[in-house]
Parts: structure tokens; C-alpha cells; sequence
């Protein structure tokens, strides 16, 4: 009898190493185990894959609701061209897509709120109608947009037609938080997202959790294999080689500004594109309670003087 509740007890202190669950702030439960010796977590509708990063904090647990509406306050406003469209919900359903891959849930909390500051800034400045007198100041004009307003061309280039085909009547021009051009790319988010992008790109403007899912896509995802994702730069995953510190790239805010845009922004000088965005970004920080002086100094922030990673081709001048 002993020895049958002595086994008992070793098997209900081995579900409980491999198995525990937790409950945390909003009703959603931390589910922990342990694959090959390393501790995975999955945490309900917000971080649902097994994952090392799910064991972390996720985003709604440091970004609520009135930081979205601060950072983005002038949105809704009556001028604003995409009234109505972004919203809080939309943002964190898609986070909650990427999440187990360490969006927003990569290191501590002052990481994670550093990245989310970052990949906002990010956002903000590309769909920002702000100006220098508007009110509330140029930086709260963020997801005034969600389209390009005058398009000059179609965005179809043939070059891709046999994997990325252009759909007749479609038109490719600049879409979503992160702006989408180029058939190309709309066929690539697509893919990734299950959505069909190459022959409806329209659905990026018309969904704005697709929208905001397809800007953490391409946040995520190198744009080329051999290269890292703005998130891996932004994070520390990513190690520069000889070549990458000769072009003066290292793993810094700076460097996520290359990879995203390349020579359209980086290799210029102090210009004015890249400086907006490194406003937005310590804009954000200083919102989020951060504070921009956790961004260091302005050579990490900068692109400045780096060589991009993909230089610009005459057939496409307008990244992704």
C-alpha cells in the first residue's frame, strides 16, 4: 500500500514538471510543459502555439487599450482618410498570429515593449498625415491611412508572372500599416497570410486585422534568405558578420530601417524620411512609459550612413 502511494506521488510530481497550468491577469491560462528539456508555453487565444516565447509576457499584458489610443489619438479625427478603420482589437488579434514566433514576447518586458515601440514608430510614420502646425503635433497623426491616396502607377511587374501573376484590373499600389507594393509582395503576404492578396489586394484595405497582420509578416520575415527580419535586428537574434559592420549595419533600430526600405531611406545622410521615423519611435517610447532615452544614442538609431542590404532596381522603387 505504501509503496503503490509512493508511485503515485512520482507520477503526480512528473505531470506536474511537464504540465502545470497557471492562471494569469485575464482569464487566460498558461498551459507549461517541457519538450527536450526546454520549458514551452501556450497561453489560450492570445499565444495558442507551443512555444519557448508563449512563456513569456504576451502584449495585451503591457499594451492595453489607452496606449494604442495615445499613440494614435489624432486617427479618428474628421480629416483623417481612414476614420473608423484601425482599432486596438485589430492590432493585438494579429499580434496574437505572431506572438509564439517572439512578437512582442522576445526577452523581459522592457524588450518587449521596446519592439512594440519600435515596429509602431515603424507604422506611424508610414500612415501619418501629420504636418508641422497640425494639432496634437506631427506625431499623433499616426493610422491616418490605409491606402495610398494618388497612386502614379499599377504596381504589376511582369517580370513575375510566372509565380506572382497580375490579376486583370488589379492594382498593387501602397496598402496596409507597413504599406504593400508590387504584385510580388501582395502574392508573398498572401501565402503567408491564406489570404488571396494577388487577386484581391483590396482586402488589405478593407480588414484592418489583415492589414496589421501582414505589416507583422513582413516585420517577422527576412525579405531574403540570407538576410535577417527587422524583428531578429531589432531583438538581438541576429549576429552581423565582417561585411555587415564594414556597411556600418549592426544590431540596432537603425538597421531595421535598412532591411524594411533600404537606399530609398539609408546611405543618405541625416534626411528628413529617416529622421521621421526615428521620432515616431522615441515618440512612442516616451508614450508607453519607456522613455526614448532607453533607445541609445543616435548612431543605433540611424541609417544614415549604412550601406543597404537590397540596393534599389529600376524595375521597382518601392519596398514592401
Amino acid at each position: 500500500m505504501e509503496m503503490r502511494k509512493g508511485v503515485l506521488a512520482i507520477l503526480a510530481l512528473v505531470l506536474l514538471c511537464n504540465l502545470a497550468v497557471i492562471a494569469n491577469g485575464d482569464d487566460q491560462k498558461t498551459v507549461v510543459k517541457i519538450v527536450k528539456g526546454k520549458k514551452v508555453c501556450t497561453k489560450g487565444w492570445e499565444c495558442k502555439d507551443w512555444s519557448i516565447y508563449c512563456c513569456n509576457l504576451t502584449v495585451t499584458d503591457y499594451f492595453q487599450t489607452y496606449q494604442f489610443e495615445n499613440l494614435f489619438s489624432k486617427r479618428n479625427s474628421p480629416v483623417a482618410h481612414a476614420v473608423g478603420f484601425w482599432d486596438y482589437q485589430s492590432f493585438i488579434t494579429a499580434a496574437a498570429m505572431f506572438e509564439p514566433q517572439g512578437f512582442g514576447t522576445t526577452g523581459g518586458k522592457h524588450m518587449q515593449m521596446k519592439e512594440i515601440a519600435a515596429f509602431l514608430g515603424h507604422v506611424g510614420c508610414k500612415t501619418s498625415c501629420g504636418y508641422g502646425v497640425a494639432t496634437g503635433g506631427p506625431l499623433a497623426w499616426g493610422l491616418c491611412y490605409n491606402r495610398e491616396m494618388s497612386p502614379s502607377q499599377s504596381y504589376c511587374d511582369e517580370s513575375y508572372k510566372y509565380t506572382y501573376p497580375c490579376s486583370p484590373g488589379a492594382d498593387y499600389y501602397g496598402r496596409g500599416a507597413l504599406p504593400i507594393y508590387w504584385n510580388y509582395n501582395y502574392g508573398a503576404a498572401g501565402e503567408a497570410l491564406k489570404a488571396d492578396l494577388l487577386n484581391h489586394p483590396e482586402y488589405i484595405e478593407q480588414n484592418a486585422t489583415l492589414a496589421f497582420q501582414a505589416a507583422i509578416w513582413r516585420w517577422m520575415t527576412p525579405i531574403k534568405k540570407s538576410q535577417p527580419s527587422a524583428h531578429d535586428i531589432f531583438v538581438g537574434n541576429w549576429k552581423p558578420t565582417k561585411n555587415d559592420t564594414l556597411a556600418k549595419r549592426g544590431p540596432n533600430f537603425g538597421t531595421t530601417i535598412n532591411v524594411l526600405y533600404g537606399d530609398q531611406i539609408c546611405g543618405q545622410g541625416d534626411i528628413d524620411p529617416m529622421n521621421n521615423i526615428i521620432s515616431h519611435y522615441l515618440y512612442y517610447l516616451d508614450l508607453m512609459g519607456v522613455g526614448r532615452e532607453e533607445a541609445g544614442p543616435h548612431e543605433m538609431l540611424s541609417c544614415a550612413e549604412q550601406q543597404a542590404f537590397n540596393p534599389t532596381t529600376p524595375a521597382s522603387t518601392s519596398s514592401s
